[in-house]
């Protein structure tokens, strides 16, 4: 026994239906009277607020437990109902009770020998329709359940009282064959004979500015409740007649399911006074403002601060500068001890001056603030073992956070700098990972309380943790704008050693220039070590700059190639020690020499302005020729188009390169010393489009891929004519900002302009619900100790992360990922983070506009929710040798393209007299669609319709049919595919390098894949649950890897290879295709707690009672909710400690650690 461990954790949590039984085992009062409170408002016994159930003020004491308010937890008390009553959550228990077990000998309507065909549930179902027993013969009545709560045996109506012996005769083996476990919950114990009450601390009684008290909602339903209860009490007593009864129960039945749920279809809601409607248990559980995400899987925390953010250079990478008013507010929890005990005491002595302590903690938990009055009695009584509450000091721990947190580095801890003014100051260089800016974001920052949680703070949240982004291996931390500018100006310049000297030791850099004159690029290499590096930008060798510019390729944050050298050569701590001297001498530079921009440094001369408008007037000569070429018909027609989308589509091809073509001559004409132009050189800030449009010619606006077509009736403004396609009509702006907008130009942009605000509006909630489900669903999975991936049911996902076990962000150094790390979750952080700046509208694919194409958010959002169809189906098809050239490649395209009678006919006429089908043929149809009269009269036939040819019509015989069914057939008629594959509406050849390949708007791959011309090697399709039919789970998996790479790749996203294959094998590892949705990954999840903080919770937890669910808290979101280590990171390894000996050491036996240790600590 002396041996055995003490475990300080919850194993496992149950759930179960309580018993009459249990009921009145676990309550401690018997409610009887609605009344709350007497004359002196005294809580009265047997009332709502009996001191049996908790203590309700300050000053009173628990009957029960003896607690005080902040002590005791509160107790449950009863009602002891009149008549039964059914609990309406476990309505489908009590309809499964009644309709598949016998009335009479309590057996499953099913025989015994059929019983293994069958699983629980499919045998509830089966013995639900059964209409005799098959045990003793009985013939059945249908059960009809009248929602909410009434039940009937044909037409007769029976009562709780009824239901409740029918369900008693039910054998718990028998229950157990339909998956019911009678330990958890009988069907019986559904239909109430006693109500539990919730106990004081659960509905808290308040008292408002006014001296009233107020009542929790809960309470106000409990007082109706009883009142009801006494009415049909009294009325039962006094012998009243049935109707009377049946009315008051269902008064009763009425109040008890409001209780329970105010939001149940077909029964009016229960309301306040004001009209506003209670909100009883299930609105309490369920939703964002639930117990459950608001109080319970998050929550509002102590020891926090928030205010505005501004930039402050001179204060360190990981640090953060904090106003005094917040650091004497914002304490930190310190353990007095042998070493600190007279600094501590010099804090209590300081208390409310800056910096002092604010509270003590004796080792009893009593804490005492620290006032003026007991400062002498408070350091008196401080011994070791004491806790003491002090204000923030320099050196001191924070977490430092900005809204909203979508990845790991929202959230990292800084050392604090207590600073004057009233903003936290953040170094420039660390904006990034946070998203920041210095526009008015507020950021919060957390002051750990624990040993532990600054450990944990120090060593895993810190700043150079996260220098590199674990989503793509580019670097978080690095230089912005000024800094930028200022390094690449220091590199075009000469200077004297004297000033060289000077902002070296400005920048913290320690080395003397004897050279009379020195560049600027050998100031620069004075920061680097003995390193060889060379990009597009700049070469260096034996750490000296040999050639090139200083851009933003080098240390610019996201784009610094240079900072992923540098931590691979000399390691974290050097190479952010560097970024923080580059920054420094940049911006010192920059600070020194002065940067100015005036408007007229954004202008053009003439010459390049001129030159932009004889680009415009071409192609406004070209766009005239297509309009004429349509106008005359003899425009080229874009496969699967009509005539208009096909000139609308060259027409934009033509505008969309003038923007291009001005930006060409803008970046070669632009002035090399103009200031703008060293921003935009070095990457510190704007582009060549930018000046393009403010100089020469602001260019075609796009609305959802499309030239501007809303407006007037067939024109965009009144003042353009009718029908009118010129480029100034549909939204093309000759202006520039420079020179000024047209008012129909300005119109034109503004409409753009509000497109893109709403786009923003709208994606935003649609990427924090993919973000959540993510998150939600890949949660567990984590890296184990023998290098493979699992989830919380100990499934193997992967056997090695990524086929190399390397960590993404140290994907430049080859270290692998640390055993523990919650891989699922920066996975979902991956997605999550990008999937904010991705687009809602449609795309194209593969280079060409002719094929629209759902991508952007909503088709990565189909992806992982594994439609059954994606909402663009579509085929890339490749041919075999013989066929792969482009006459052979057009015959094929014809071939496939499924063509209807819809698309051939010019109108299909009825004669009902003769009861014949005439369908009109148009020539231009049979054209477009390469087909005859005789060919489709010989397809219709084949169909088993009597056709036969007539000048230009098809006439159909329809004699056996009767009138309605001619009419139906014409309808019918339209759809039939006369040629063509079934499904394959648009297709279009494209050259890719030596290949012709038919992209398909449709799919069918398993009549394509037929086809003797197609290489079947290369076929392919996007529709997720047919490649796996045909080719096999590999196979879709591969298929998710791909379409999700096609997403990222066309919003110029950059996400790592190792999250696409996770998230797919995540979605496949079962072998079949689960989606991230609440009925994919997400209910395979064994976790009941998990499921009820993504689904309604109250279903779930009702689910697991019938069953005797078991949550055995193996995942994330459960243990956060009991309050627990979770089983990822640190929370993974389970510590067993063997005390040998005592815990605190003797004087002899204490080292002291080397300074130059505890320094390198303290950094």
């Amino acid at each position: 026994m002396r041996n055995k461990p003490v475990r300080k954790k919850i194993a496992e949590v149950g759930f179960s239906l309580f018993s009459p039984e249990q009921i009145k085992k676990v309550s401690c009062a018997k409610i009887v009277t609605p009344e709350l409170y007497d004359i002196d408002g005294y809580p009265v016994d047997g009332g709502l607020m009996d001191l049996r159930l908790g203590a309700v003020d300050p000053g009173v004491r628990c009957r029960t437990c003896g607690g005080r308010l902040k002590e005791c937890l509160g107790h449950p008390g009863k009602i002891d109902l009149a008549r039964a009553i059914i609990h309406l959550k476990y309505v489908p228990l009590i309809e499964m009770g009644l309709r598949c077990f016998c009335h009479d000998c309590g057996k499953l309507l099913i025989n015994d020998k059929d019983l293994h065909k069958y699983s629980p549930s499919q045998r509830a179902k089966k013995a639900k329709d059964a209409k005799k027993c098959p045990h003793c013969g009985i013939l059945h009545e249908k059960i009809k359940l009248d929602k909410p709560t009434n039940f009937s045996i044909g037409k007769k109506r029976i009562f709780p009282t009824k239901i409740r012996e029918m369900l008693v005769n039910v054998p718990d083996e028998e229950l157990k064959k339909i998956g019911v476990n009678p330990k958890n919950a009988r069907p019986e114990w559904a239909v109430l004979t006693t109500l539990l009450v919730p106990s004081v601390t659960i509905r808290p009684s308040i008292i408002l500015e006014s001296g009233e008290r107020s009542e929790d909602d809960l309470t106000h339903k409990l007082s109706d409740i009883i009142r009801a209860n006494q009415r049909l009490w009294e009325n039962l007593n006094a012998g009243a007649p049935e109707v009377i009864i049946e009315d008051l129960w269902d008064l009763l039945q009425f109040h008890i399911t409001t209780f329970f749920d105010n939001t149940v279809a077909r029964i009016p809601p229960a309301r306040h006074r004001s009209g506003q409607p209670l909100k009883t248990i299930t609105e309490r559980i369920k939703g964002k403002e639930g117990r459950i995400r608001k109080n319970l899987a998050g929550k509002r925390v102590n020891f926090s601060g928030r205010t505005v953010i501004s930039p402050d250079p001179s204060i360190g990478l990981n640090e953060v500068g904090i106003p005094h008013e917040i650091a004497k507010v914002v304490t930190v929890s310190e353990t007095v001890n042998d070493l600190n005990i007279e600094k501590v005491k010099k804090l209590v002595e300081k208390s409310e001056f800056y910096p002092g302590a604010s509270y003590i903690i004796r080792p009893d938990g009593k804490r005492k603030k620290i006032t003026s009055e007991l400062k002498e009695e408070i350091i008196n009584e401080l011994t070791p073992g004491y806790k003491i509450e002090r204000h923030l000091q320099d050196g001191d721990i924070v977490l430092f956070n900005r809204h909203p947190s979508l990845h790991r580095g929202s959230l990292m801890s800084h050392f604090v700098k207590v600073l004057p003014g009233r903003t936290f100051r953040l170094h420039p260089a660390t904006t990034f990972p946070y998203n920041a800016d210095f526009d008015g974001d507020e950021m919060n920052i957390h002051s750990p309380q624990t040993e532990e949680a600054r450990a944990e703070a120090k060593i895993l949240l810190d700043v150079k943790r996260n220098l590199m982004s674990p989503k793509n291996n580019t670097n978080l931390i690095g230089c912005a704008a000024d800094a930028i500018t200022g390094n690449y100006l220091l590199g075009l310049g000469d200077f004297s050693s004297d000033y060289a000297n000077q902002i070296l030791h400005q920048s913290g850099i320690n080395s003397t220039i004897s050279k009379k004159t020195i560049p600027g690029t050998e100031v620069f290499s004075k920061i680097f070590p003995n390193i060889n590096f060379s990009n597009s930008s700049i070469k260096i060798k034996d750490g000296k700059i040999i050639s090139g510019k200083i851009d933003k390729t080098s240390f610019g944050q996201e784009d610094g190639e240079l900072i992923k050298k540098l931590d691979k050569l000399v390691g974290r701590e050097k190479t952010m020690e560097i970024i923080r001297k580059v920054f420094d001498l940049g911006k010192n530079y920059l600070t020194n020499r002065g940067i100015t921009i005036s408007v007229e440094d954004l202008n053009l001369d003439d010459r390049v302005i001129n030159e932009g408008k004889e680009i415009i007037k071409k192609s406004k000569e070209k766009t005239k020729e297509i309009i004429e070429s349509y106008n005359k018909g003899n425009l080229e027609v874009i496969p699967g188009k009509t005539k208009e989308e096909s000139r609308e589509i060259k027409i934009l091809q033509v505008l969309n390169e003038i923007r291009t073509k001005v930006g060409e001559i803008v970046k070669k004409e632009f002035p090399k010393n103009n200031p703008v132009n060293h921003m935009i050189m070095s990457g510190g800030g704007g582009n060549i489009l930018n000046i393009t449009q403010i100089a020469c010619c602001v260019g075609q606006q796009d609305l959802d891929s499309k030239r501007i077509d809303i407006g007037y009736d067939n024109r965009t403004l009144s003042f353009f004519k009718k029908g009118e396609l010129t480029p100034n009509s549909k939204g093309f702006i000759n202006g520039s900002f420079m020179a000024g907008l047209r008012p129909d130009e300005f119109f034109f942009g503004a409409i753009t302009g509000r497109a893109t605000l709403m786009d923003t509006a709208l994606r935003t909630p649609k990427s924090g619900y993919l973000y959540r489900r993510l998150a939600n669903a890949l949660q567990d999975i984590r890296i184990e100790y023998d290098g493979t991936i699992r989830d919380s049911n100990n499934n193997i996902i992967q056997f090695k992360y990524g086929n190399d076990g390397i960590d993404v962000s140290q994907l430049h150094t080859d270290s692998k990922l640390e055993s523990g790390e919650a891989i699922g979750l920066i996975t979902a952080q991956s997605f999550g983070e990008p999937s904010t700046q991705m687009v809602l509208r449609t795309f194209h694919f593969a280079g060409v506009a002719e094929m629209q194409v759902t991508m952007g958010l909503p088709r990565l959002i189909e992806i992982f929710d594994a439609r059954k169809k994606p909402s663009s189906p579509k085929m890339e098809i490749y041919l075999e040798k013989d066929y792969n050239n482009e006459k052979d490649a057009r015959i094929f395209a014809e071939k496939i393209k499924e063509v209807t009678i819809k698309e051939i006919a010019s109108e299909i006429d009825l004669n009902f007299s003769d009861k014949k089908i005439e369908i009109k043929i148009s020539r231009e149809g049979l054209r477009q669609t390469h087909t005859t009269i005789k060919k489709v009269v010989e397809k219709l036939n084949d169909l088993g319709f009597k056709s036969r040819e007539k000048e230009n019509s098809i006439i159909l015989n329809m004699d056996e049919l009767s009138f309605k069914e001619i009419y139906k057939l014409k309808e019918k008629l339209k759809e039939t595919i006369i040629s063509g594959v079934k499904g394959i509406k648009q297709i279009l050849i494209v050259k890719k390098d030596r290949d012709f390949v038919i992209m398909t708007l449709g799919t069918n791959l398993k009549k394509i894949i037929e086809l003797k011309e197609v290489n079947k090697n290369k076929l392919i399709s996007n529709d997720l649950y047919e490649v796996a039919g045909i080719f096999g789970i590999e196979a879709a998996r591969n298929l998710i890897i791909d379409e999700i790479k096609k997403v990222i790749s066309t919003q110029g996203l950059d996400i790592n290879i190792k999250h696409l294959e996770l998230v797919a094998d995540a979605m496949t590892n079962t072998g079949e295709i689960k989606g991230i949705t609440r009925m994919g990954i997400i209910a395979q999840k064994e976790s009941i707690l998990a499921r009820a903080t993504f689904e309604t919770p109250d279903k779930q937890f009702v689910n697991a009672s019938i069953k005797g669910g078991r949550d055995k808290l193996t995942s994330v979101i459960e243990n956060i909710i009991l309050n627990q280590p979770v089983p990822v990171g640190t929370g993974l390894p389970g510590l067993v400690v063997k005390i040998i000996g005592p815990l605190i050491k003797k004087e002899a036996d204490k080292k002291i650690a080397k300074s130059n240790v505890v320094e390198k600590v303290n950094k």
